[in-house]
């Protein structure tokens, strides 16, 4: 993301609730409960990038290492799993995702409630290629188990409850919100990351069909006019364009919380769509992320033609001199969220970061792929949706792409953390060998 040359590099104050004319909503949260079974090996999790990396695979790998160990989680957060391939009202009821590891795609994970009685199972699932299960129950305490090779290994124990969401917009009706939503001012910008060919203007969006499309658009005041960019990858000649990037920089501000949006991005490359959040006032200290940083909850960059297309998130704040950095990466593991023969452009996704005082939890659909403990802002941030043509991608767009958007289905903040059971454990036979 880029900013305007217009910043001034001060400080970022403790910034106070704004009164009537805006909402601060100030979240303390606890880091992510590890809450630790008692078994054999048990330990706590910490999930991160290279989890995926680390499933069995498919073809019976993940049978065969479940001959020794598996390692099961079950993690309790609200409700961020909700891929489709058509717009969907949110719930409010909690979603569950149980991993086991190494996975064993097409397994069946049964779901367990605590009773009176004992456990009771309530519902089944298959793993994905992740290893992972995902569950929306009634309110309650629950556990997962997995059966393979006439071994059983079972998660420890969380609660699920209900959610309710402290900022929510469902994009219904036929125009976007301005009381809540703006869309930023950012003219040719030609400092970091530069647009020099684009200016942000509301008639690149719309809401209708239950979505917010960010698109992208020929500039009609400089219709014919030719822009010269140069960037560090490439140089060249492009029309004007108007980008989509809206904000609630002016009405609601968040510190710390679970921020999930459910996005269908685009395919078109030389384009590229996010969901981030920024400093109340745009404002940063030189060196101090603490000050306040630009949160990348999710980029997504367009089509390859590799097959190979990922997600990207980041944490970015500036050193003296707009000395830029970062932290993050792009995440192949995140694909396993995929359905069999889709694309990201396909279907819709939830993209989320859980923000701590300690550290960002990024996940997709629930599946966390980055874990990161560096450069953590404990300043007021708010919310930014985006759809936006840098120079350095502008020589990969074509004039029939122009059409395509990124389409956001509705956004959420959470102001709890989640919660994690994990355990470790041999298995215990059964009597007989299940599915």
């Amino acid at each position: 993301m880029s900013l305007s040359s217009a910043l001034v590099r001060t400080a970022a104050a403790r910034f106070t609730r704004m009164g009537s004319f805006g909402l601060v909503v100030t979240v303390l949260l606890l880091s992510s409960l590890q809450v630790v079974a008692h078994a054999e090996g048990a330990q706590s999790s910490k999930q991160g990038a290279k989890q995926g990396s680390k499933h069995g695979g498919k073809g019976g790998t993940g049978t065969k290492a479940r001959k020794v160990s598996v390692r099961g989680t079950l993690a309790s957060l609200p409700p961020i799993v909700q891929p489709g391939l058509s717009p969907a009202a949110p719930s409010d009821n909690g979603s569950l995702v149980a991993t086991f590891t190494p996975a064993d795609p097409g397994r069946k994970v049964t779901l367990e409630r605590r009773t009176a009685r004992g456990w009771k199972a309530v519902t089944t699932s298959t793993e994905d290629s992740w290893g992972s299960a995902a569950f929306s129950p009634a309110a309650g305490t629950y556990r997962a188990r997995t059966t393979t090779g006439g071994r059983t290994w079972v998660t420890g124990s969380v609660t699920s409850t209900r959610w309710s969401p402290q900022f929510e917009d469902t994009f219904s009706g036929t125009a976007l919100d301005t009381t809540v939503w703006n869309d930023q001012k950012r003219e040719h910008e030609s400092v970091y990351a530069p647009r020099t060919c684009a200016r942000v203007d509301p008639s690149a969006r719309r809401v209708g069909e239950g979505v917010l499309h960010l698109g992208v658009a020929l500039d009609p005041a400089r219709a014919g006019l030719p822009c010269d960019y140069t960037s560090t990858r490439t140089s060249g000649t492009s029309p004007y364009l108007l980008n989509s990037q809206v904000a609630t920089e002016h009405t609601r501000f968040f510190r710390h919380g679970i921020v999930a949006a459910r996005i269908k991005p685009q395919r078109a490359k030389g384009m590229h769509s996010g969901l981030w959040l920024l400093p109340s006032g745009t404002k940063y200290t030189d060196g101090v992320p603490a000050a306040g940083a630009e949160i990348d909850v999710m980029e997504f960059f367009g089509e390859n033609g590799r097959d190979n297309e990922t997600i990207g998130s980041h944490i970015h704040y500036y050193e003296a001199g707009w000395d830029k950095i970062s932290l993050g990466d792009t995440f192949k593991d995140a694909r396993q969220v995929l359905g069999k023969n889709r694309s990201w452009w396909d279907e819709f996704h939830v993209f989320s970061v859980e923000w701590t005082p300690t550290e960002y939890i990024f996940r997709v659909d629930g599946r966390e792929y980055y874990r990161e403990t560096g450069a953590v802002s404990q300043a007021d941030q708010y919310l930014v949706l985006s759809n936006l043509t840098s120079d350095w991608e502008l020589h990969e767009l074509t004039a029939d792409e122009f059409s395509d958007t990124a389409q956001v289905d509705w956004v959420r903040v959470f102001d709890a953390s989640s919660q994690e059971s994990v355990r470790v454990t041999r298995g215990r036979k059964v009597a007989r060998k299940s599915a």
